[in-house]
């Protein structure tokens, strides 16, 4: 009975998948599953609809956002390292590499 239910989980899963990250450790193969679709969309609609990606106050500025699952890759390992200059180094590149996740247009 669990096989079934694996078997349904994988095959939805299957279907949903867009991106995929799997680090080993051991024994054991741990794969990130996210449907960064609906991300992307959302991405898309706020570099038409706002200001650049300034808040009202010119404040703060929101150039993008980054699904955890590309965070998991070791490609982009920095963005989860704590260390700002190496964060900022890390996200620049993410951005480049994936564009359709920016919220604004022009030099970060």
């Amino acid at each position: 009975m669990s096989d079934k239910f694996e078997n349904k989980f994988i095959d939805k899963a299957t279907r949903i998948l867009t991106e995929k990250s799997a680090k080993t450790t051991g024994k054991f193969i741990i794969q990130h599953i996210q449907d960064v679709d609906v991300t992307a969309e959302e991405c898309k609609q706020d570099r038409q609809n706002n200001e650049n990606g300034w808040s009202v106050g010119r404040t703060m500025r929101k150039i993008g956002s980054i699904p955890l699952v590309f965070a998991m890759q070791p490609k982009y390992k920095d963005l989860l390292d704590g260390d700002q200059k190496a964060m900022h180094k890390a996200s620049i590149k993410f951005f480049r590499d994936h564009p359709e996740f920016r919220t604004c247009n022009g030099n970060i």
